[in-house]
């Protein structure tokens, strides 16, 4: 793997872990996320607490992770599979009541100079709502 790729599974192992200190550490200060709800943050601050409040909702984890990278190494994708509970009502989706669900899930990695710089994670969102809601 190349470091790009090495960062990206450090970013999807750190998340699977709850370790937001080393989330911290292969983020830019002013990383831009883009959410699969459509929301944009700046900032590693706004990240975590946007992190943070989706795993309140959703116990996700991420496995069968597959890394690729483009050419320059610059930019990495990583496709897996998001695993978990939805135990809180999140505006705009069904309500919670434990569901459990596994969905295809695509994050993008932009990396310069060894952090993450821009980050994006897609899912398709009306088959997650059908699963959601049963």
């Amino acid at each position: 793997m190349t470091d790009a790729q090495t960062i990206a599974g450090r970013f999807i192992e750190a998340v699977n872990d709850r370790d937001f200190e080393t989330l911290d550490r292969l983020l830019d200060d002013d990383v831009a996320f883009d959410s699969l709800t459509g929301q944009r943050t700046l900032g590693i601050g706004p990240l975590r607490t946007w992190v943070m409040s989706y795993l309140r909702h959703f116990d996700e984890s991420f496995g069968d992770v597959v890394v690729m990278r483009d050419a320059f190494g610059q930019r990495v994708a990583a496709d897996t599979t998001a695993r978990g509970t939805y135990r809180e009502t999140m505006a705009g989706f069904p309500e919670a009541s434990g569901q459990a669900y596994a969905i295809p899930s695509v994050f993008i990695f932009e990396i310069e100079d060894g952090v993450i710089t821009r980050l994006s994670h897609y899912r398709n969102l009306k088959l997650f709502e059908q699963e959601l809601a049963g």
